[in-house]
This record gives structure tokens, sequence and C-alpha cells, in this order.
């Protein structure tokens, strides 16, 4: 009798130090991720500052993208849960990671929560020696430019009755923001054929070959392909240097057969005089 109580003691102690390893695994694999309780009639949506690329939910779980910015997972009804911790949610976005230990948990007093917004601050960036700033990000900034009324903006070129306006230039991490304008002084209606950014020689001489680069705008506010009297827009381009005797060239062309263009330059010293923008 002595000798099954004492084996009945070593197993409850065996099982006791078991459960202490499985919690410690747990704890410790969820001890520096936040905690979130998901019930089986509710969803839950996680809504993040840039777009996601991807995600891994636990198994037992179904999940989908409504949205680039917007994850939602849920409880299928044939499921059929066990453990009260089902897994780590990870959710990847552009530059950033975040992830989510799901704890089940059915409970009516237990506290529920169907939007899980997610903040820059709360994810951990890919690769810290990156830039950490996401297409939402630039999105976000460009609309503010774009809603700020500029003072006063440079005038680099007049043709045709129309005026192209430098409004400003600013920087933010790898990137180069362009808000540009342009004024239509008469009274025919502009048809934007196309607005171009190039690298080029400052002079070019008829005996020479034309060296030029193209560059493609990252993203830009406003896709307008008429306009009366004003376009203004805010360009973003990956951050570039050029020597001093070669020009970034911004052409703006109409769509008609006689149709007016008009192009100006930026030099490489106004991108250094650039403001910088900090998030």
């Amino acid at each position: 009798m002595k000798n099954k109580i004492l084996t009945a003691i070593q197993i409850l102690a065996m099982a006791g130090n078991l459960f202490a390893q499985v919690s410690g695994n747990m704890v410790g694999s969820t001890s520096e991720i936040p905690k979130i309780f998901i019930k089986r009639s509710l969803t839950l949506h996680f809504l993040a500052p840039e777009k996601i690329t991807y995600v891994d939910i636990p198994k037992g779980l179904i999940g989908d993208l409504p949205d680039k910015n917007l994850l939602r997972v849920k409880i299928p009804d044939s499921a059929k849960i066990k453990d009260a911790f089902i897994g780590v949610l990870t959710i990847l976005g552009e530059k950033r990671i975040k992830q989510y230990a799901l704890i089940y948990d059915d409970r009516p007093e237990t506290a529920f929560n169907p939007l899980i917004d997610i903040s820059i601050g709360g994810m951990r960036a890919i690769d810290p020696k990156a830039s950490t700033i996401s297409s939402s990000e630039l999105d976000s900034i460009s609309r503010a430019m774009l809603e700020h009324i500029p003072i006063k903006g440079e005038v680099r070129k007049k043709k045709n009755g129309m005026r192209a306006v430098l409004n400003g230039i600013s920087t933010l991490g790898e990137y180069i923001l362009l808000d540009i304008g342009f004024d239509n002084a008469t009274d025919i209606p502009y048809e934007i054929d196309g607005l171009r950014f190039r690298i080029e020689d400052e002079k070019q001489h008829k005996a020479t070959t034309v060296q030029s680069l193209e560059i493609v705008p990252v993203s830009c506010q406003l896709n307008i392909q008429t306009f009366e009297k004003r376009y203004r827009n805010i360009f973003v381009l990956h951050r570039m240097t050029f020597p001093d005797h070669k020009r970034l060239k911004i052409e703006l062309s109409e769509k008609q057969i006689s149709g007016r263009s008009i192009t100006f330059d930026i030099r490489y010293s106004d991108i250094l005089k650039a403001k910088k923008i900090t998030i």
C-alpha cells in the first residue's frame, strides 16, 4: 500500500514537472507576444498600418484579407478546440512584422475586442538597417502634403500660356517627394498625354547622342487626365544622386497633335536643400 502511494506521488510529481515544462514553453514563446482572446462565434479583425503581404494562421482557424490592410480570423463551426492556447498568429507587412498569441476562451465574462488596431510602433522592423517606410505611410504623407496649400511656389518655366511651378521638395528616408503644379492661363483645357521624369545633361549638343535616363515615380496622389486652369500633384521618386552637369527634367505633354508641352529642370542642389520629413 505504501509503495502504491509513493508511486502515485511520483506520477503526480512527474505530471507536474511535465505541465510546468509545457507551460514554460508556452510562456516562453508568448511572454513577449501580446495575447488575444478568441471566441467561437465571433470574428477577429486585425487592422495593419501597412499592406499585409503574408500571414501565418494557427491550425484550426480560418482567415482572409478583405482589404490590403485588414486580416479577418475566426474559428470555423466544425473546429474542435482542445487547448486554451491555439497558436501564434503572424502578420507580415511590407516592412514590419507582428505576432499575437491566440487564446481560446468562450466564457461570457472574458473580454473580447473584435478589432485589433496594430500601431506602427507595435510592429517590429524586418530589417532594422533598411528603410521602414511603407506605401501606406508614403500615401498618407503625400495626401497631407497635397491638402496643405503652399504659400508661394517657384515658377520654373513659362511657355504657351502655361506655367510650371515647383512648390517644394521633401525627402523621407530613401524617397524624394516633389510638389509640382501647372497653371493654364488659356481658355483651352489641357488634356494630359504624359508627365515624364528623366535625367539628362544640362546642355545638349547636336553632334552628340543624348544620354537620357527615364525615372518612373513610385507613386502619385492624383490621376487626372484633363484640367482647365490648375493641376497640382505630389510625386514620389526613389532618392537619387546625379552630377552637376546633369538635371532632373520634368516634362508635361498634351494629347493634341499641336499639343503644348512644357519642361523644367530640377538641379541636384535643389534636392540637397529639400525639407526632411521625419515620422
